[in-house]
């Protein structure tokens, strides 16, 4: 039969939830009117706590925390405008103020403005060396950006600071592996698993990493292990048939394509391997079906039409796949001379018409 056509990993890169949660005041002594500002604000009741700290502004225009917590407020609106504008009053009140840097870079990085963002993370590592959440955030940006080594020594300090913290583990996993140091990555995923079992994230990634060193058994486990833990993850299940296919089951391959497929439908991947899992099969119209829904999709998927081509020849529908096959040379001519040689096997081995 056949040799399979082979489809990338799908990785999904997704960072510890950013601690993008604006802190609230720290003072030991605190107004009775900002106090109530801040009891309306913590019962949910933004909009009304915004009136009182406007109130305490208007009464003290010079109080760093009544700007702070009101920027607080508007982050939490989502009007981070706003918010930038009301830390940095707060800043220009109480230069030493790491936490209005930190909130200020938090509001920067939601509106995209990563050297702002940046900035304000650094400066609030100068003033708090020992947050773990601005080096977590920073290297978040530096690690969206791709400068993975950045990334790496940001979460490696998150790490020393807060050394329990799975997440921690688990973002230097994802430097590591973005840098191609999957043995490193892999123990961090074990160390931040170890930390926290219901990590899904955590088996997904180190599945991914398992699939790249051909340790598909392991893959499939991880990735197992990600379904059991939501099982609304169209790509552990797509990730898990093309494990499943390099361990030659497939049968289990199959059903992960129709469970992505069924996950998320609009996705031409998980129906093309379907596909090649029917063909392995030998169950013909269901890969041709499959192929079809694919150039449905993606009218100009030239490996779509060849394969549907195939089926279209063990099917005994010689005109049918003449025409696929023409089509896919059509849109890229390379695949001809890489895959006229199947294509004649097919033919070979097709039964012959009655």
């Amino acid at each position: 039969m056949m040799n399979s056509h082979q489809n990338k990993w799908v990785l999904v890169f997704v960072l510890a939830v950013i601690a993008f949660f604006p802190a609230t005041s720290g003072a030991a002594q605190i107004e009775e009117p900002l106090k109530a500002a801040l009891d309306l604000h913590e019962l949910g009741k933004i909009k009304e706590a915004i009136v009182e700290y406007d109130k305490v502004i208007k009464a003290n225009p010079r109080m760093a925390e009544a700007y702070f917590n009101r920027g607080n407020a508007y982050y939490d609106l989502g009007a981070n405008q706003q918010a930038i504008k009301d830390y940095t009053e707060a800043i220009r009140l109480n230069p030493k103020d790491a936490e209005a840097y930190y909130n200020r870079g938090n509001a920067h990085h939601r509106l995209k403005q990563e050297p702002a963002a940046l900035s304000d993370y650094n400066a609030a590592i100068k003033l708090n060396p020992e947050d773990a959440r601005s080096y977590v955030n920073r290297g978040s940006i530096h690690f969206d950006a791709r400068r993975y080594d950045a990334a790496l020594k940001d979460f490696s300090e998150a790490i020393r600071i807060e050394p329990g913290d799975a997440r921690n583990y688990f973002d230097r996993g994802n430097a590591y592996l973005a840098l191609d140091q999957k043995d490193d990555a892999i123990k961090d995923y074990d160390a931040a698993l170890s930390r926290d079992a219901s990590l899904a994230d955590g088996y997904y990634n180190r599945g991914i990493t398992y699939a790249d060193l051909g340790k598909y058994d392991a893959a499939v486990r991880d990735f197992s292990e990600t379904i059991r833990l939501n099982d609304k993850s169209a790509a552990a299940f797509y990730n898990r048939g093309l494990a499943q296919a390099k361990l030659g089951k497939w049968e289990d391959a199959v059903a992960d394509y129709g469970e992505a497929m069924r996950l998320n439908p609009k996705d031409p991947e998980a129906p093309f391997n379907r596909g090649l899992g029917y063909l392995r099969l030998e169950k013909y119209d269901y890969a041709a079906r499959d192929f079809g829904e694919v150039i449905g999709m993606q009218p100009k998927y030239a490996d779509a039409y060849v394969y549907r081509g195939i089926s279209r020849v063990y099917q005994n529908k010689d005109k049918e796949a003449d025409a696929d096959f023409q089509k896919a040379f059509q849109l890229n001519p390379a695949l001809k001379k890489k895959l006229q040689p199947l294509i004649e096997e097919a033919k070979a081995k097709a039964k012959p018409k009655e």
